[in-house]
């Protein structure tokens, strides 16, 4: 069976992605169930800057969540840059832990977990081995070494973080996208998003920090984050992304989904 992607276009963020989810109708786990919520907080910067999950969306996300069942919801996230509860507080997510009482959490302090994959090892927050359901939500943007930064990208997040500056570099140190790409599908593989949706309020082109911004007024969702990421990518204009295929070709997902497009009013 083929995976399916939903594409709901409106100007109401949050509204947009809890339509989304609702038409996609994903197999949530039972009330009582531990889920994380992953967003792309990469530094501080304000929600408008197209370069950060906007808080609207994760409250889209959350609002969904609350009318399936009762869980306890945590949203977090690693950023590039040590102090995570900064890139918080300037995207303005603060107002979700006093609206929804979800809880912040910063992956760059805690313990770790170490698993050993096929191309490496790595160490990652253990709350991913506390948690039953994993979304990644991520915003729709290039990325000048990996092309494009969705929601398999996204997870690099979750990885310990080195004293270095960017803290999660250390996955593509030898600047080879082939073996960053070999080294991601491990973390997905082992750590694989249930849930992938996109933020695509904006599209952002030739960076992921500062590039061009384009209206598109978009969420992109899915249980198959490689479908989500392949449509993604289409959006963007990448027909074929290097680590979407392998992660395809390593069986962790579909890179030609039936899609589904919805307007709203």
């Amino acid at each position: 069976m083929k995976s399916r992607v939903i594409i709901v276009e409106g100007e109401d963020i949050t509204n947009r992605t809890l339509n989304a989810l609702k038409h996609l109708k994903p197999e949530i786990p039972k009330s009582g169930s531990r889920i994380l919520i992953k967003p792309n907080l990469v530094e501080p910067m304000g929600k408008d800057s197209g370069a950060v999950t906007r808080p609207e969306t994760v409250e889209g996300v959350i609002r969904f969540l609350m009318e399936m069942g009762d869980y306890e919801i945590i949203v977090g996230e690693g950023s590039a840059y040590p102090d995570t509860m900064q890139c918080f507080k300037i995207a303005g997510y603060e107002y979700l832990t006093e609206k929804y009482n979800v809880r912040l959490m910063d992956l760059n302090h805690g313990n770790y977990i170490k698993v050993n994959g096929e191309y490496w090892s790595f160490e990652v927050n253990s709350v991913l081995s506390e948690v039953d359901y994993i979304i990644s939500v991520a915003v729709l943007k290039e990325h000048g070494f990996a092309e494009v930064t969705l929601t398999l990208k996204n997870m690099m997040g979750i990885l310990k973080p080195a004293p270095k500056i960017p803290v999660k570099e250390y996955i593509h140190a030898e600047g080879d996208p082939d073996i960053w790409a070999l080294r991601l599908c491990d973390l997905v593989k082992a750590f694989k998003p249930n849930l992938a949706i996109i933020d695509g309020t904006t599209g952002m082109f030739g960076s992921h920090i500062h590039g061009k911004l384009k209206k598109l007024n978009l969420t992109i969702a899915s249980e198959d984050p490689v479908a989500c990421d392949s449509i993604g990518a289409k959006i963007l204009g990448h027909e074929e992304v290097k680590h979407i295929k392998l992660a395809c070709m390593k069986g962790l997902g579909d890179i030609n989904p039936e899609v589904l497009k919805i307007k709203m009013d």
